[in-house]
């Protein structure tokens, strides 16, 4: 959709779709209903809505990157993460002094209409401008970045000018007529025997990091101690890890950073089958350990496929990977409840195992992306 329509226009449609969702939960459930399984059938109606439009983040993400250049991407990825933890601190604020649910819900999807009022700030992707043949369009945001950085706009005052500024010319020589189909997508995707392997195990550590995350997200209750300090903590270890995260991948790439922190969370979760059931602390320090570094992890997965793709294809391969993950999403929450029926490790056992497996395929079939400035349009020979 964002390929087609555009990065700023797809988002901000994410947002107030999710917001009108919300609101309309927080409704549903404030009313009663004399048939209570319609009102079941409309929760998860709206819920799955909902989920729908929460891949805002993935385009939010694709459209950071694309505004600034090569250098900068990291940085720009990490700046949505950021904001991303700040929600879960005003989620934490207002949970805790919050009681009743439906208050609490009413209260955030409110919240959420405010990012609205961002509309008129946030430019629309340059990249993605050129791409489609929107040069004055482009032209203008290019303008006003340079006004933003203490430029003087007066001296860019041809395409060429602005091309060869923002180093962008090699990315704009390869991008087609037209813009690509999420179908025409995952033929680029698998088009060769080698795109086929690299693409399935992006799509994996995908699914391993999604799976990962949710599961220690999902776990912070039942670990030891007071459950929103456990959920505080949570949400510090990820400042931390997104912190790392722009620190390390500008220095050393992203392939030996990713692999080491996926390593890292998976030894840290396995560790928990051996800390006896009375050390229950242990087990919460090991659970932080890996809530640090998968989300280091899981942000650089974000990098990483940006910057496989050219502009055109960009966010269809984000957001492919990003629905292949959501089996994971639904997976997490039950495998949480295979510690309470069968063996309290167990569900760090599986989260462990999957982040090495990750990291296993991603050493072996993932190249590394931090060089790949320049993304040619080939099929047989990616970055």
């Amino acid at each position: 959709m964002s390929d087609k329509f555009g990065r700023k226009f797809t988002a901000y449609a994410f947002v107030l779709a999710n917001a009108v969702f919300n609101i309309a939960i927080a409704v549903l459930v404030s009313v009663d209903f004399a048939d209570d399984n319609l009102q079941q059938i409309l929760f998860a109606i709206l819920r799955l809505l909902t989920g729908l439009a929460m891949n805002v983040y993935a385009v939010a993400v694709v459209l950071a990157v694309e505004i600034v250049g090569p250098s900068k991407r990291v940085a720009a990825a990490n700046a949505v993460y950021y904001l991303y933890i700040v929600g879960e601190f005003v989620l934490l604020f207002f949970v805790y002094l919050i009681k009743d649910y439906k208050i609490m819900l009413t209260v955030l999807s409110a919240l959420m209409t405010l990012i609205a009022m961002y509309f008129w700030v946030v430019p629309e992707s340059p990249r993605w401008l050129l791409a489609t043949k929107k040069k004055k369009e482009a032209y203008k945001v290019f303008n006003t970045i340079a006004k933003w950085n203490k430029k003087r706009p007066e001296d860019l005052t041809s395409m060429e000018e602005l091309l060869k500024v923002h180093k962008i010319e090699s990315e704009v020589n390869f991008v087609a007529e037209k813009q690509y189909t999420i179908w025409q997508t995952l033929k680029v995707f698998f088009s060769s025997k080698m795109l086929m392997i690299r693409s399935m195990v992006v799509m994996i550590n995908w699914l391993g990091n999604t799976f990962v995350y949710n599961g220690l997200s999902f776990s912070t209750s039942e670990l030891a101690g007071d459950p929103y300090l456990n959920f505080g903590l949570s949400a510090v270890a990820e400042i931390l890890g997104v912190f790392g995260c722009q620190i390390v991948l500008d220095r050393f790439g992203r392939k030996i950073p990713y692999i080491t922190n996926m390593t890292v969370s998976g030894l840290a979760l396995l560790a928990v089958m051996f800390v006896p059931t009375d050390m229950g602390i242990i087990v919460t320090i090991l659970a932080l350990i890996g809530k640090l570094t998968i989300s280091f992890a899981f942000n650089t997965i974000y990098i990483v496929t940006a910057e496989s793709h050219p502009t055109v294809i960009r966010n269809s391969a984000v957001a492919i990977s990003q629905t292949f993950s959501r089996i994971a999403a639904v997976l997490a929450p039950n495998i949480q409840l295979l510690g309470e029926l069968y063996w309290s490790p167990l569900p760090y056992i599986i989260y462990g195992g999957f982040s090495l497996l990750s990291a296993i395929l991603f050493a072996f079939f993932v190249p590394e992306t931090k060089k790949a400035n320049k993304i040619a349009d080939r099929r047989e020979n990616p970055p």
